[in-house]
């Protein structure tokens, strides 16, 4: 049996999630406040805090998934002709990393994790945004704990990198601890 997040910011449809897709590797990200590019339309990206990329996820990524995400240029480089370069020009060619979002209720969305080229951030983008935005109920101003894990993908046999976005309400939270300073 896997150990599953013991933290309030890991609710009973997170854990749901995980038992059903066997999933290992659970790694909290941040608590990240969702700005107004974050549900525009017109981005149609989340953007993921620069120092959690490259403190935390990186290192929850494989060498090839770092590749395709275009996220080599944090930790690797390569030596040509004995000088060191990055891996941007490689960027152009990877459309991103295929990964699931879970939000509340279990409901899954396949997106891409990319190096926006333009701002120099990590974003996660595609066209399932908007559902993700709209079943997880996030809207600008909300707290959004984000989580990471792996399971395996039973079509590929693989093992892939999935988010849960974890919508906190903070008045839920004050509540069920005056509850237990209460009986206590």
């Amino acid at each position: 049996m896997v150990k599953l997040p013991t933290s309030p910011f890991f609710p009973h449809w997170a854990r749901s999630v995980a038992e059903v897709n066997h999933a290992f590797g659970f790694k909290f990200l941040t608590v990240k406040k969702v700005d107004a590019s974050d549900i525009s339309v017109q981005h149609n990206c989340f953007l993921l805090p620069r120092d959690v990329v490259e403190n935390k996820l990186v290192l929850n990524l494989t060498y090839q998934e770092r590749q395709k995400a275009s996220l080599l240029t944090i930790h690797d480089w390569r030596w040509r002709d004995n000088q060191q370069t990055s891996y941007s020009s490689d960027r152009r060619n990877n459309d991103g990393l295929n990964v699931s979002i879970y939000v509340k209720g279990g409901w899954r969305f396949q997106l891409l994790l990319t190096h926006n080229d333009e701002s120099g951030d990590t974003v996660i983008r595609g066209n399932e945004l908007e559902l993700v935005r709209r079943f997880g109920n996030i809207k600008e101003g909300d707290d959004v704990a984000i989580w990471v894990m792996r399971h395996i993908d039973h079509v590929n046999n693989k093992s892939m990198i999935s988010f849960c976005f974890v919508k906190i309400d903070w008045s839920l939270m004050i509540a069920a601890t005056e509850l237990r300073l209460a009986v206590f």
